[in-house]
């Protein structure tokens, strides 16, 4: 569905990752490459993927070079403030953004101060 050009994902896409994959930062990765094609996602939410910063990249990369993303949530995927960091220079080019969830995240003062400097 992801690749499929005839079948698309046009609302909006929410995965929990720690009972369906073991790799969860391949998964990420994959799933950020399948979606570069996808300019009508609205949201994307994936919760538990514990990547941590390793799968944060290819998000960020997803997130700056589409258009129509509003709202990406993830949570409980470990990430810390160098992870915040990737995701606020991803925010400098995604005007369309209006809800970013890092709930249960440990972004500490140094990424939160960077996602508010994004603002």
């Amino acid at each position: 569905i992801l690749c499929d050009p005839n079948r698309r994902i046009t609302e909006g896409l929410t995965l929990t990752g720690w009972r369906w994959f073991s790799d969860h930062t391949n998964a990420l990765v994959c799933l950020a490459e399948a979606l570069e094609s996808n300019s009508e996602l609205k949201y994307l939410r994936l919760f538990c993927f514990e990547t941590g910063n390793e799968g944060i990249p290819a998000i960020s990369n997803f997130v700056k070079t589409t258009s129509s993303l509003c709202e990406l949530g993830l949570c409980f995927c470990k990430i810390d403030a160098v992870g915040a960091r990737l995701i606020w220079e991803s925010l400098k080019t995604n005007t369309s953004m209006e809800l970013l969830d890092l709930a249960s995240n440990c972004i500490g003062d140094d990424g939160t101060i960077a996602l508010a400097d994004a603002l």
